[in-house]
């Protein structure tokens, strides 16, 4: 068995399902792509469903090597933000169909649910140790944070799609990144906010009008006194 063959199938079949839709993408159309045989690829994967419970243990594999860790700074959670867009646009067919996928492949619905535990106990225990370390203000309810957890879940996962139909009608494009941040940003305490505020002048990607010009002394938040 070529174990490289069967990595550039899974990599094309990626790529075809990121250009087409996972739906119009068949076996010939990866075949004619890798310029092999059809008999050549169903020698590694017989039908379109094993080749999708191929690319999906690929995935499952990447993600569980992305490390993402509940210790970090501002400066961590947004590089875990970043990592986790890289990862969203390699495998944008997925996101774009996360609710569809789990009907047709029982294995990806269970895929689903340890990966979105994974990130709600993430995001939760992150906050806890934002509160701690003093870059997040007090809850002011209990539960506040574990909400704001399933807020950034529910975007991560499902934002894609979201994005894709807002690009529609909205003047001036939207990233995920930014609308990430705007949730945490109401709750964050000064030195927090100096924290983002520094990151801000690295990644233009998000929101920064909070915050002065680096070189000001009042550790870079508007309105500071």
């Amino acid at each position: 068995m070529d174990i490289n063959l069967r990595d550039k199938i899974l990599e094309t079949s990626i790529e075809l399902f990121n250009k087409k839709g996972y739906a119009y993408v068949t076996l010939r159309d990866i075949s004619d792509a890798l310029n092999i045989s059809p008999g050549n690829l169903t020698y590694y994967f017989k039908k379109k469903h094993d080749l999708m419970i191929g690319v999906m243990a690929m995935q499952y594999e990447e993600y569980q090597n992305l490390n993402f860790s509940a210790e970090v700074s501002i400066e961590g959670l947004n590089q875990q933000f970043l990592i986790l867009n890289a990862f969203r646009k390699k495998y944008f067919f997925y996101f774009s169909s996360f609710t569809e996928l789990p009907k047709l492949y029982p294995e990806i619905a269970k895929m689903q649910i340890k990966v979105v535990n994974d990130f709600y106990t993430l995001f939760t225990n992150i906050f806890k140790g934002f509160v701690n370390k003093g870059f997040m203000k007090e809850e002011l309810y209990a539960g506040q944070y574990e909400d704001l957890a399933i807020s950034l879940l529910s975007i991560n996962m499902y934002g894609t799609q979201e994005i894709i139909l807002l690009q529609k009608f909205l003047p001036n494009p939207k990233n995920i990144l930014s609308i990430l941040w705007s949730l945490i940003l109401p709750h964050l305490t000064k030195e927090g906010m100096a924290m983002y505020c520094r990151i801000t002048q690295v990644d233009k990607t998000i929101p920064s009008k909070l915050c002065y010009k680096p070189d000001q002394s009042d550790g870079g938040l508007e309105g500071s006194t």
